[in-house]
């Protein structure tokens, strides 16, 4: 019977092939999140950006497009819609970031005082229904 192949093997593949393990620190991280917002990203330029970016920082493009996600910069492309380009009935789409910091706005703009530690493990859709509470 066979010994199952180590972590030793996989790093010597990973070596052959040139590839090598993500290391994102949080300075890389921040260099990655502001040579995208630099290039004033759109939907239509995004994707190209993201490429740039992962060549010049030698990380994968999926790697950098997580970062960016997570970071709350990343400009999706706009999806195309399955109902021959008509509207969905879903409403729009908001980042948990932006939906939070509408919650924020319409509490203070209420004159009170907003429970970040709170707002900041909402999400994204909990958020937007209260800020809409808040505004009525």
């Amino acid at each position: 019977m066979r010994e199952p192949m180590g972590d030793r093997f996989y790093f010597q593949q990973q070596q052959k092939r040139g590839k090598r393990k993500m290391a994102w620190d949080d300075e890389k991280k921040a260099q990655a999140v502001e040579m995208y917002e630099q290039e004033q990203p759109t939907p239509e330029t995004s994707m190209e950006i993201v490429k740039m970016i992962a060549d010049e920082l030698e990380e994968s493009p999926n790697g950098v497009r997580m970062i960016l996600t997570k970071a709350g910069v990343y400009v999706k492309k706009a999806q195309a819609t399955g109902n021959g380009g008509g509207t969905s009935s879903g409403g729009t789409r908001v980042s948990k970031q932006a939906a939070q910091d509408t919650l924020v706005a319409a509490i203070t703009d209420k004159g009170l005082e907003p429970d970040m530690d709170i707002i900041s493990k909402m999400t994204g859709k909990a958020a937007q229904y209260f800020a809409g509470l808040m505004a009525d």
